[in-house]
Formats: C-alpha cells, structure tokens, sequence
C-alpha cells in the first residue's frame, strides 16, 4: 500500500443533503496484480501499434502463441514488449513438441529442451511466464510435472502457465471420475506456480439466453485447492462470442470480473483479445477483428479493466478469507451469509460478499442482469465505513461514494447488476 496520510475534502453526500467532509486516505499502490488474455494477434499484426492498443485496453501481460515456431518473431515481440513496459508469457514450439509427444520424454530430455530455450530469451528481462499448455488432461500430468520441475530449476525466477479445464469438461477430458480429483491429482503431481482454468457461463446466440449455474461451484473448488496448496489463482473468462457462448454485455463483463476479485484471484484473464481464425466455430465480438479493427468490447473490456486493475492491487497483499451469498437463488453451491466480521447483520437480497484476511470485504451484485439494482443495508453497522474508490484509488469515507447512503442509522448500499464495491471500517 501507499504512504498513509488522511486529509478533509469537502465533497456532495450522496443523499443530496448538505455538504459533508470525506476523509481521504491512502492511495493503492501499483502491484504484481495482472490482467491478461487468452489468444492475440498473428505475428504479422503484432506490430507497435497493436501493442499501444493492447497497454492503452489495460492488459499488463501479453501472450504470444499465435507463432511458437517463429523464434525471430518472438523475439521481436518480446522486445517490442519490453520497449512499452509490457511483460510476455512466451510459447516456444519446442515445449509445444515436449507436451505434445506420444511418450513422456525423460527428465533430461527435458532440461536440455528447456535449457536450449531460456538461453534463447536471456537477453530479456520482460518474459513473465512461458506458455506450456491448455486444457490437458491428467494422462498429460506427468509429462508436465517434468516440464514444470526443469523450469523451475534452470529459470526459478520466471513462472509457467497451464490452463485447466472447467468443471463442465466431460470425465473422458477430465482423465479422472470427478473435477475435484482432477484438480487435486493436478496440484500434487505437476506442482504448478499457480492454477489456471477457464469458464464460460454464458449460452446463447447473440444475447444471454441460459446459464451453466456452476460458476461459483467450480470457484470454490479451485479456491479450496489453492488455499490446500499455497497457490494464487487465475479464471480465463468469456468475451468472444463463439460457438454456443454468447456475447456478452458490459453487465456481465463486470459480473465476471468482480467474481475474480471476490475470490481473491491474483490475476485475470479474457477469451479473446483478437477473432480467431479458427473454422470450428463461428467467432464475432472479440476485442479487435480479424481485420485488426478495434470493436466494441475492446472499449467494453478497457473501462472494466479501469477498476479491476484497482481493486485488484488492493487485494493483491491479502488473502479470501470466506465468501457468502445473501439471500439469492442466482448462484449456487455458496455458504448463506449470516453475521460476519465487521459488516455484522444485514438485510437485502441477490448479494454476494467477500472477506479477505486483511479485514476488508467485497460486496457485489449477484446478478448479470442488466437493470437489476440490488440494494443492501447493514442492521448493526453505523459508522466507521470506507469504500476503495477506483477513480481516485484512494480509500475514502463513504461520505463520497454515490451509491451508498446513511439511513435509519445504518447504511443503505446500492449496486449495479455485476457491479461491486470494495469496503473497510475503521473504529
């Protein structure tokens, strides 16, 4: 966190009364908090502008696995990274070969492989990760066990990134007779620097039209392995529009981002930056088109990106501590809330909360809905309250904060579908 200093600024109270003075008080500082995505630009559209484009949207860590067997292009990409401040997570055809052949090969098989390729790169000092996979199942883990330990050894100072499937994969994917044994088998046996998995919740053509319903469920899983093993977390979320997935609002986009944060997840992740070229699925709303234009989720995702990346540092140096549902039917597989750490009783519905190990707790709407507001009001909390305002990044009294107000000696919070709010009180 930043300095700590308080200091009085007058500002309008959000009940439309009479000025009040907000205490403002430490800023977020900046972290190894990361926004990501799954699937860029070929190499030939990985060019400097593409790259502004992709720092001005709010990413941080820029993967490049659109050209694994073109070391010269990589490279290039790396530095062009580099130049901007941007980190790479590398995918190196020759790691794709070791993953990918018929037997495992041995450990020193590996470690030469993997030598060869971090002496490659050495000359950067920008490559946050190297990409090993997607989506394996556990007949792959002893393959990756091998490749993780070499890179581990020869390159301790970098991380490597295997995603995971989502608890809906078959068990014929999984390799395994349930997800909860395909995660656990995964942690024990690969031993990963932190554990990635994508979801996609949202079904229909064009607009929403239904729902997996076990968004939270496979979070929980994921949550409970991490916290078993000492792993931070990452969810690759929806944004394409593909297949049977639909394309999905600003409202959802947020309700996705804010669960990330809920369950206190280190990094986030979007599918997809660029439209794929891929004929197994029709693909229309990414970020930017296959032409290279900029579309409308591409602004969609920058605005959202705004506030995760702040309430994200401010989570980064602590912990989820337990998270609850407040009177809703639209999740399942949560723990119903009942009087918790310092936000005590409360009344409302369609709520979700999060506490963390530091004291704060995250409020969100449950629903993806857009147009449902959700209103929640504390019953025995009445004072003391601070909210991590995203446009300043500073904690302030929640006499500036728009959307909560100070009613029948409580507080009265209001919030957008998807939308969420970051809170502490001080006694």
């Amino acid at each position: 966190m930043g300095l700590c200093f308080s200091l009085a600024a007058v500002v309008s109270c959000s009940s439309g009364g009479a000025e009040e003075p907000a205490e403002i008080k430490e800023a977020v500082a900046d972290t190894d908090y990361s926004i990501t995505y799954y699937w860029g630009p070929p190499a030939e559209d990985f060019t400097e502008e593409t790259v502004l484009q992709m720092k001005e949207a709010g990413f941080d860590t820029i993967p490049l696995q659109r050209f694994p067997w073109d070391r010269d292009a990589l490279k290039e990409a790396v530095g062009l990274l580099e130049k901007h401040g941007l980190y790479a997570a590398v995918s190196d055809g020759r790691i794709a070969d070791l993953y990918a052949a018929s037997s495992a090969p041995s450990q020193r098989q590996i470690d030469q492989v993997v030598e060869r390729v971090v002496e490659d790169y050495k000359e950067y000092g920008n490559i946050r990760e190297w990409i090993i996979c997607d989506e394996p199942g556990a007949a792959k883990f002893t393959v990756l066990a091998r490749i993780v330990d070499a890179f581990r050894r020869i390159d301790p100072d970098r991380k490597t990134f295997i995603n995971l499937l989502p608890l809906y994969a078959p068990e014929e994917m999984l390799g395994t007779a349930s997800y909860e044994e395909y995660v656990e088998r995964f942690c024990e046996m690969v031993k990963p620097h932190y554990l990635c998995y994508d979801y996609y919740d949202f079904l229909g053509s064009g607009e929403t039209q239904s729902r997996r319903g076990t968004y939270l469920q496979n979070m929980e899983i994921i949550k409970s392995a991490a916290e078993k093993y000492g792993l931070e977390t990452r969810v690759i979320v929806l944004l394409t529009e593909h297949g049977p997935y639909s394309n999905v609002t600003p409202t959802e986009i947020a309700w996705q981002a804010n669960l990330s944060l809920l369950y206190g997840m280190k990094s986030l992740s979007y599918f997809t930056y660029w439209e794929p070229d891929d004929p197994n699925f029709t693909w229309s709303n990414a970020m930017v088109d296959i032409e290279g234009n900029l579309m409308q989720h591409y602004y969609d995702v920058q605005n959202e990106n705004k506030t995760t990346r702040v309430l994200g540092n401010a989570l980064y140096g602590t912990n989820s501590e337990k998270v609850f549902k407040i009177n809703t039917e639209l999740v399942s597989h949560v723990e119903e809330y009942e009087s918790y750490g310092a936000l005590g009783e409360v009344s409302g519905e369609d709520f979700l909360a999060g506490f963390y190990e530091n004291g704060s707790f995250l409020l969100m709407n449950a629903s993806a809905v857009e147009g449902s507001d959700r209103t929640l009001t504390t019953e025995e909390l009445d004072s003391g309250l601070f909210w991590l305002n995203p446009e300043t990044a500073r904690w302030e009294s929640v006499h500036s904060c728009s959307f909560i107000e100070r009613k029948n000696g409580g507080y009265q919070i209001t919030l957008e579908a998807g939308g969420a709010v970051l809170l502490r009180v001080e006694r």
